[in-house]
């Protein structure tokens, strides 16, 4: 049963991406920058293990290629990468403030934007002169809304006990 909570968690995270990469993308332009893929796969493999972290990261960044029109898969291996290493920072780092994981996803999203940049670079791609003004913007916005959404999802997913009983 808890199996089945986990993978409908994952196709209702791939449907917020979906809609909010298709539309919101057309009508707010802060929705841009907004790299919500990145976010759900750290969610996803914070609290589970290093191959599903990987998994859901190879997914996820499939899709964001297919929305934005990325063929390579650069996205996948990125967030396939960022993925398990999110299962790892659970077990090393012990992060409980609000501020800590907008900055632990923003510089998560640096390291994400840099290696997509660094693998467009070595296929020979041209780059964009504003992919460094794009990169500084989502930064902080992917690191709020981040934070922000492991905030509410930790709130829901553990609430508090009383024990007082």
């Amino acid at each position: 049963m808890n199996q089945i909570i986990r993978n409908s968690e994952v196709v209702v995270f791939l449907a917020i991406t979906a809609v909010t990469e298709s539309l919101f993308a057309n009508y707010l332009p802060v929705a841009l920058y907004l790299d919500l893929p990145l976010i759900f796969t750290l969610y996803v493999g914070w609290y589970s293990s290093p191959v599903r972290g990987a998994l859901c990261g190879i997914g996820f960044g499939w899709f964001q290629d297919a929305i934005s029109g990325i063929y390579l898969g650069l996205n996948g291996l990125t967030k396939t990468v960022l993925g398990y290493v999110a299962s790892y920072l659970s077990k090393w780092l012990t992060v409980e403030g609000l501020l800590v994981r907008c900055i632990l996803i923003g510089l998560l999203s640096l390291v994400d934007d840099l290696l997509v940049v660094g693998m467009r670079g070595l296929l020979g791609q041209t780059l964009q002169q504003e992919i460094w003004l794009r990169i500084l913007m989502r930064i902080p916005i992917t690191g709020v809304a981040g934070g922000i959404f492991f905030f509410i999802c930790d709130w829901v997913k553990f609430p508090e006990k009383d024990f007082s009983q």
